[in-house]
């Protein structure tokens, strides 16, 4: 006979279940699930049973226990889960944690340039919020690299944009997802901001006739809200005047809200790319034939399976695929000086490979724990596009 269960001390802890966004990056980590691929095992499938449990829909029986409590107690969910309540506590302990100075930059990107790097790329967040962000162009620019910047293009009027380009900033890259401007600023969670990236288009545009080492570029995702009117999307970016458009696959959609279904990728072959190698014909020769190229594919079964596309598996464990080189070749420094070895790590927060406030970036990125992970990469590769990264020039 099942138990009635006194779901008291549940209770307090409502707000703590709450926080679960259903991603199933607990997926990635967790033994018990790997082996069984039964949603229970894992910290998003028994957040639910308890969830349940507490509003009565579920029984306390012994085939419930044992099923909730089937845990190696590894916390491998709670280390990487983005939300949790363990996360979001240490989370608050990094909003606390001092974040570097402009002398922290500037000893960092000495430290780079004796390590040989050669680009200097400013993102964010949005990185024109940053007060020093003309200074780090400029010290960059000071040691002869190239220095780009990724912006939303909120901040950018005339004044703003004429500071970035005395500074002597190479490329600025807008992020623009779709043509319509209800769309875009839905995907962006931002009201009016399509009007401020086009606009910061445009002005960026103008200046390139007293800035002539400057230009202006764009980059858009391809995802369900966009990739109907992707040709006029497109064809915007064209107008605006961007001299290359960045095309990048969606990444951290665990849960497929927004990736492309495989019906979706059957209409995008059939019916849009037909539309974006129309598109192509305004190029030029050397441009219209590389853009041909990257159309026919996108979303191409020489590349992926259609079913590895639409769940969003970029780089299947069972392919022998070359090794992944933006470890070896690549390196983010947050804020709060820690250090990630790669793209993909922005969403598990791990593993970080040390922190500049305690090490010397020579040797967090000469350490055993990077040359082992450069080896050995982890869970989140298969789910990362950025060897599918893709543009076309215009």
């Amino acid at each position: 006979m099942a138990k009635k269960p006194d779901v008291k001390e549940i209770k307090r802890f409502e707000k703590d279940l709450e926080l679960c966004m259903k991603c199933g990056f607990c997926t990635f980590w967790c033994p018990v699930y790997q082996e069984e691929l039964v949603e229970s095992s894992v910290a998003r499938g028994k957040n639910m049973m308890i969830r349940a449990l507490a509003s009565g829909e579920l029984d306390y029986t012994k085939e419930y226990a044992e099923r909730l409590n089937k845990c190696t107690l590894c916390m491998a969910c709670t280390a990487n889960c983005p939300t949790c309540a363990c996360r979001r506590e240490l989370h608050k302990n990094l909003r606390r944690e001092p974040m570097l100075s402009l002398q922290d930059w500037s000893r960092i990107l000495t430290e780079a340039r004796t390590l040989g790097v050669e680009r200097l790329d400013i993102s964010g967040g949005e990185p024109t919020l940053y007060k020093y962000l003309t200074n780090l162009i400029q010290i960059g620019r000071g040691y002869g690299w190239h220095v780009g910047l990724n912006t939303n293009g909120s901040l950018i009027d005339q004044a703003y944009a004429e500071s970035l380009l005395q500074a002597g900033v190479n490329t600025i890259c807008v992020s623009l997802y779709s043509p319509n401007p209800v769309v875009h600023d839905a995907m962006r969670r931002s009201q009016n901001l399509w009007h401020k990236a086009t606009n910061a288009i445009r002005i960026l545009r103008a200046m390139e006739r007293r800035f002539p080492d400057f230009r202006v570029v764009t980059q858009t995702i391809l995802c369900r809200e966009n990739y109907e009117s992707f040709a006029e999307l497109l064809e915007l970016h064209y107008k605006l005047g961007s001299h290359a458009i960045g095309i990048a696959y969606l990444e951290g959609d665990f849960e497929r809200e927004y990736l492309l279904d495989e019906d979706h990728i059957l209409n995008f072959k059939a019916n849009v790319i037909p539309k974006l190698l129309e598109f192509s014909n305004k190029l030029s020769t050397g441009s219209r034939k590389h853009a041909r190229r990257i159309f026919h594919d996108l979303f191409s079964e020489d590349i992926l399976t259609r079913s590895e596309w639409a769940c969003g598996n970029y780089r299947p464990k069972y392919r022998s695929l070359p090794r992944c080189r933006r470890p070896t070749e690549f390196a983010i420094v947050l804020a709060n000086g820690d250090v990630h070895p790669c793209n993909m790590v922005e969403y598990t927060h791990e593993p970080v490979m040390g922190n500049v406030f305690t090490q010397c970036l020579t040797e967090i990125w000469n350490s055993k724990k990077w040359n082992d992970f450069r080896i050995t990469l982890f869970e989140g590769c298969s789910f990362c596009p950025i060897n599918l990264y893709t543009g076309i020039t215009l």
